[in-house]
């Protein structure tokens, strides 16, 4: 069963490398702005309108990926889609607290991140103000590394209700508001969140992002370039944590029209400019 949600809210991680380091990335070079401090374990960063798009727990022991549904009815309509596939979790009070939202359901997608549909997330009213100028404006997508990429898709359509926009060779892009996609799974060697991307303003934030990532020696995994699929322009460079993040921009709305296309399995389907990237699952069929 298919469900319009309104957003992808929030990218939790665990802070191997500890909060400091993480704030200090976040902070200084995506260009978030630091959101509420929770408590001692807890940092956020906004990078909108949403109080917090970006979190780190140092007592995570696995990330998170937060979705919004509308309504209260909608959560019970999606436990309902998902308990095939495992244990759902309805989140208590003190859950729904350290989280900033009313309500919501937690279960584990079968490459060990935790999707989490939660209703009445906090909004700020106060304007994002990054602490450098990245042209960011709204979270805009993550990407998930998938050593069983049948499993993953079947829990994301049939289970979480996502449409799919497109395949490129097994990648799967995943369809739940009005952008091409927000989420990404990715047949890889291994299992988690691969890559987080913000909306930037255009192509000169794209320029001017991969510039910053060079001068401030951020290894460039790929771009910057333009995916096949989704019209986007992008940059991506490694974090400390090895997760990629970076930014995207003139990402295509709404599904194709005629319904998904089957992309070939081909480095030039992920880069249609074709910039070389040292991620293997960016790199097509026989790409190590």
């Amino acid at each position: 069963m298919t469900l319009n949600y309104r957003d992808l809210r929030y990218l939790r991680l665990p802070a191997p490398q500890g909060l400091d380091t993480a704030r200090s990335f976040a902070l200084d070079k995506l260009g978030l702005q630091m959101g509420d401090v929770a408590s001692d374990d807890v940092i956020h960063f906004r990078s909108d309108a949403r109080n917090y798009a970006l979190a780190y727990w140092s007592d995570a022991t696995h990330p998170a990926i937060g979705l919004t549904v509308g309504r209260r009815e909608d959560l019970d309509t999606r436990a309902e889609a998902l308990a095939p596939f495992g244990t759902v979790e309805h989140l208590d009070d003190g859950a729904c607290r350290k989280r900033q939202v009313k309500a919501g359901i937690a279960i584990m997608a079968p490459n060990g991140v935790a999707i989490e549909i939660v209703w009445r997330p906090l909004t700020s009213g106060w304007r994002y103000h990054g602490t450098r100028d990245a042209g960011i404006t709204e979270f805009g997508a993550v990407s998930l590394a998938c050593t069983d990429i049948d499993a993953n898709e079947a829990f994301w359509t049939r289970g979480v209700g996502a449409k799919v926009a497109d395949w490129a060779g097994d990648a799967v892009y995943l369809n739940i508001d009005d952008a091409h996609h927000r989420i990404a799974l990715y047949p890889s060697h291994r299992d988690g969140v691969l890559a987080a991307t913000w909306e930037v303003e255009g192509v000169n934030a794209i320029m001017q992002n991969w510039y910053f990532f060079q001068k401030n020696q951020i290894p460039v995994v790929h771009g910057p370039g333009r995916q096949a699929a989704s019209n986007a322009m992008f940059v991506l460079g490694e974090g400390p944590d090895g997760i990629y993040y970076g930014y995207r921009a003139e990402t295509a709305q709404g599904l194709p029209h005629g319904g998904p296309r089957q992309l070939v399995d081909d480095a030039r389907s992920h880069c249609a400019w074709g910039s070389p990237s040292r991620a293997p699952e960016f790199g097509g069929a026989g790409h190590d």
